[in-house]
């Protein structure tokens, strides 16, 4: 069974509202969580047995939360072998500015580049259309879990 990495990149606590509201739905179905608020790669297992979800907000002119900047750097820079990692990504942003969800793309983007498996679509939550972002994952989480469990 499955242990869950949820890996948050949080500046104002909505990412982190998401991610432990994903967390409560995975626990309820009977999976093991683990979420990082202060994400490593030394901390993350990298196996099959323990998919990434990254919940990422985006922060300033399209960057990464200061929370989440070094593991994205330390990825960058230790270009691990990630092919036996399953992800998705959740990224928060506002449509108000031209780097909607850029956070989340950049670090998909990363991923992907190391091998890692993404299984599902980007969530994107636009927190000016959805006021309260942890609603958004009541909508998406049936159709992912049947993608994904």
């Amino acid at each position: 069974m499955y242990t869950f990495e949820i890996i948050v990149g949080t500046t104002l606590g909505s990412a982190e509202y998401v991610a432990d509201h994903l967390a409560e739905k995975l626990i309820d179905q009977g999976f093991k969580v683990n979420i990082h608020l202060d994400p490593n790669l030394a901390s993350l297992p990298i196996d099959h047995n323990h998919p990434w979800i990254i919940c990422t907000a985006t922060h300033g002119a399209g960057d990464y939360p200061d929370n989440i900047a070094p593991l994205a750097l330390q990825l960058q820079q230790t270009t691990p072998n990630l092919s036996r990692v399953k992800y998705a990504v959740i990224a928060l942003g506002s449509k108000s500015y031209d780097q909607f969800c850029n956070a989340g793309h950049m670090i998909d983007r990363q991923l992907a580049k190391l091998n890692a498996n993404k299984v599902s679509k980007t969530l994107e939550i636009c927190t000016l259309e959805t006021p309260i972002p942890e609603d958004a994952i009541d909508d998406w989480y049936p159709e992912w879990a049947n993608n994904w469990l």
